[in-house]
């Protein structure tokens, strides 16, 4: 394992092997285990913000980028117009999912169909899953993996970006301050490594 601090602000980049509560999401349902998992793409479904299950099995051979959103937020803006401006340049190369949270100062109240047309406004092309929590006890099965694969405590606020490569490994972890296009390179470097053709 190797190990290589990405001097961007707070990225540590490891090279290794709309529909919910105030706060976030419901508590009907209890959030499935992952602790045996160990590629993004081997994930339990999750579900999008139109009620459809997500296969993240979709996301075998592409870099993903990993968000939690929210629209009355001061960083919004500035990361909706980094994520098409990626988009734009990438290509169906890059996936990026959009997990809408209401747990940093209620700044994601809305529904899940308002949540999809304020992103879809700002030219936002990639996947947009019903609001969930992203720290805690009932935080999303995809952040408890996303977090722990990362070593990373909690997320400290919206905006908190996870990178992953190809093969499902979580890469990187960017701060909620750190702009999309600031980690351009960083996405490239991953598009550039090998396919995996045995992917199934």
């Amino acid at each position: 394992t190797k190990s290589v601090l990405y001097n961007k602000k707070a990225f540590l980049f490891v090279s290794t092997s709309f529909r919910g509560a105030a706060m976030g999401a419901s508590h009907s349902a209890p959030t499935p285990d992952v602790d045996d998992v160990q590629s993004l793409d081997r994930l339990p479904s999750a579900r999008t913000a139109t009620g459809e299950d997500f296969d993240f099995k979709s996301t075998r051979n592409k870099v993903t980028l990993v968000v939690n959103v929210a629209s009355a937020c001061g960083l919004t803006t500035k990361n909706y117009a980094d994520f098409a401006s990626l988009q734009d340049r990438f290509g169906d190369d890059l996936v990026i999912l959009a997990f809408p949270c209401n747990q940093f100062l209620f700044q994601e109240s809305g529904s899940s169909k308002s949540i999809c047309a304020f992103a879809q406004k700002r030219g936002f092309k990639g996947t947009v899953f019903e609001k969930c929590k992203v720290n805690g006890k009932a935080a999303s099965h995809v952040f408890r993996w996303l977090k722990r694969a990362q070593r990373v405590r909690r997320v400290q606020w919206n905006f908190g970006k996870f990178l992953v490569d190809r093969k499902g490994r979580v890469r990187g972890y960017f701060s909620p301050h750190t702009r999309p296009m600031e980690f351009e390179d960083a996405i490239k470097a991953l598009l550039d490594e090998p396919v995996d053709a045995d992917a199934s």
